[in-house]
């Protein structure tokens, strides 16, 4: 009776939800409503008045399910101030996060489309802990660019990145340069 008694907690406690999240994805986007960038659709997971996407800069919007890039910025997880904008990151300091990046990662970017409008200025770039588009203004430096790729090199489909530089504390920017053109459908970060 003891022993059927022990082999049941210890079958258990293996079942446990903390064993069950280990291989959980840290982050799950799709973009399925023109309300990407409100509260509504995603809020921060300790602030239910803020966004969890906020455009950082040029042009950012969602045409027919899809987040369209072009010459804009976006960032995922990163703590707005009170007027919903997400501060510059500098080389001392940067906004806080919600995505914990502490350990390796990596970053899945379903493309439908991608173009290079003008080579030479089409990069694709996944930023952790920079909510600027030069890799030197973020306490990270050049650390801080996970990702630089012509855009005309995205496949259609999965594209999968690596990821190893983070915090408990952090978040994630996707640019997509002026000569550049990107459709996205979701994007995943699971832990490798």
């Amino acid at each position: 009776m003891k022993l059927h008694a022990m082999v049941v907690a210890t079958a258990m406690a293996f079942a446990s939800p903390v064993f069950a999240q280990a291989d959980a994805a840290l982050l799950t986007a799709s973009f399925q409503s023109e309300n990407v960038f409100t509260a509504a659709f995603k809020a921060l997971p300790n602030d239910a008045a803020k966004p969890f996407f906020v455009v950082a800069g040029g042009t950012a919007q969602v045409e027919a399910g899809k987040l369209v890039l072009a010459n804009g910025r976006i960032t995922m997880g990163a703590v707005a101030d009170a007027d919903g904008k997400v501060a510059a990151s500098t080389p001392d300091a940067r906004p806080a996060g919600v995505l914990d990046l502490s350990k390796p990662y990596k970053v899945i970017v379903k493309v439908s489309e991608a173009q290079s409008l003008n080579p030479g200025k089409d990069t694709f770039t996944i930023y952790v802990n920079n909510s600027t588009a030069k890799q030197s203004d973020s306490p990270l430096g050049k650390d801080s660019q996970l990702v630089k790729v012509s855009a005309s090199t995205l496949k259609v489909g999965d594209n999968v990145f690596e990821g190893k530089v983070g915090d408990a504390k952090s978040f994630l920017q996707l640019r997509a340069e002026s000569g550049a053109s990107v459709k996205i459908e979701s994007v995943r970060v699971v832990p490798m």
